[in-house]
C-alpha cells in the first residue's frame, strides 16, 4: 500500500449550532470508514485514514447535530469494494443514501442489489492525491449507461486542470450529473474574474440537471479555521442564486486525507482537523444567508431529488 501522508484524526465533539437544524436535514456528502477488520483499505490505497463507522457517524451527524439522515460516499480509500457503504445503508433503516465507486464491469444483478440497499449515484475521482488510477472518460460514459435506467446520478471529482475533459463527458452523460465541492476553483481569484468558475457556471446553465455540492470551505482555503473561510462563500452564493434548485451541502465528515489539503491548523497547538460544528456554523449556515428558507431548501428539499431516502 502507497501511503503518502498520514491522516488526522476526527473530533467527535462537534460545537453547538448556533442555527436551528431543519427537520428532515440531509448531509449530503459524508463518508463512512472502516472498521478495518470487516472493511479493509484498497491495496490502492494513497492514504491511511482512521477508521470513521456508521455508528460515529450517525451519533455525531444525527444525535449531535441533527441531521434527519445521510449521503454515505465512498471513499477511495476503499476502491470499489463498496460493502462498507452498503452495510451502513442497511444499518440507517432507510434514514441514509449511497454513492457508490464501480467498474465498467459492474453487472447490473450487482447494480439492482445496490439500489435496493439505497444507492443512488457513482462516483469518479480525478485527484491523484487521493486516487492512484482515475477512470478514462469513456469508460464513465459506459457506465452511466448501466446506471441510468436505475435513475441513478453521476456524481464528479475533479480539478480545475481537467475540465478540458470533464465539459464534453458531462454534456454527453445520460444521467444528472453531481460536481463535488464546486468543482474546487481557486477562491483567490474573485468569481466575476475567475475563468474556471465562469464555465462551469456556463456549463451549469447548457445543463440544467447538474447538481452542486456546497461543501469543504477548508479544502479551498487550505485552512481548519473557520475565519478563513468567507473568502469561498461568494462561490456557493453565486451557485445558490443561479441553480437554486440544484444545490446541495454536508460536512464531507470526516474529511479524509487532511494533511495533504489543509495548511493552517485551528487552536494552539494547531489542529488540521476542522470541527463538524463549525462546518455548520460557518460554512453551511452563511452559505443559505442565514436564511431558514435557503437552508431547507438547501438540506432538505433538494437532496430528496436525487436520492430519494428509502425511509421517507
Amino acid at each position: 500500500m502507497a501511503i503518502v501522508e498520514p491522516y488526522v484524526k476526527q473530533d467527535s465533539n462537534p460545537h453547538s449550532l448556533l442555527f436551528q437544524m431543519p427537520e428532515g436535514a440531509i448531509d449530503a456528502h459524508m463518508h463512512v470508514i472502516g472498521p478495518f477488520d470487516r472493511f479493509p483499505l484498497s491495496p490502492k490505497s494513497q492514504y491511511q485514514p482512521f477508521p470513521s463507522t456508521w455508528e460515529e457517524q450517525k451519533e455525531v451527524l444525527c444525535e449531535k447535530l441533527g441531521f434527519w439522515g445521510f449521503v454515505v460516499v465512498q471513499a477511495t480509500c476503499h476502491g470499489t469494494d463498496n460493502r462498507v457503504v452498503l452495510d451502513a445503508l442497511e444499518h440507517m433503516e432507510g434514514r441514509a443514501a449511497g454513492v457508490a465507486s464501480v467498474t465498467e464491469d459492474v453487472t447490473t444483478d450487482e447494480l439492482a442489489r445496490m439500489h435496493a440497499a439505497g444507492v443512488r449515484g457513482a462516483r469518479f475521482a480525478f485527484l491523484p492525491h487521493i486516487a492512484s488510477e482515475t477512470t478514462p472518460p469513456e469508460v464513465i460514459q459506459r457506465v452511466a449507461a448501466k446506471i441510468q435506467p436505475l435513475g441513478w446520478h453521476t456524481d464528479l471529482y475533479f480539478l480545475p486542470q481537467d475540465f478540458h475533459l470533464m465539459e464534453p463527458l458531462i454534456l454527453s452523460l445520460p444521467t444528472p450529473v453531481i460536481i463535488d465541492h464546486m468543482g474546487r476553483p481557486d477562491v483567490s481569484v474573485p468569481v466575476e474574474k475567475n475563468e474556471y468558475f465562469q464555465k462551469l457556471l456556463n456549463l451549469g446553465a447548457r445543463r440544467r440537471d447538474i447538481y452542486w455540492k456546497l461543501t469543504s470551505p477548508d479544502r479551498y482555503t487550505r485552512s481548519a479555521r473557520p475565519e478563513d473561510w468567507p473568502i469561498a462563500i461568494p462561490f456557493a452564493h453565486e451557485l445558490i442564486k443561479q441553480f437554486p434548485g440544484n444545490v446541495i451541502s454536508g460536512t464531507d465528515r470526516p474529511r479524509p486525507n487532511m494533511n495533504t489539503v489543509v495548511v493552517t491548523g485551528r487552536g494552539d497547538p494547531p489542529n488540521k482537523m476542522p470541527n463538524d460544528g463549525d462546518i455548520a456554523n460557518h460554512w453551511i449556515w452563511p452559505v443559505a444567508h442565514k436564511d431558514p428558507a435557503q437552508l431547507h431548501r438547501i438540506l432538505v428539499e433538494n437532496p430528496r431529488k436525487l436520492y430519494h431516502f428509502r425511509g421517507m
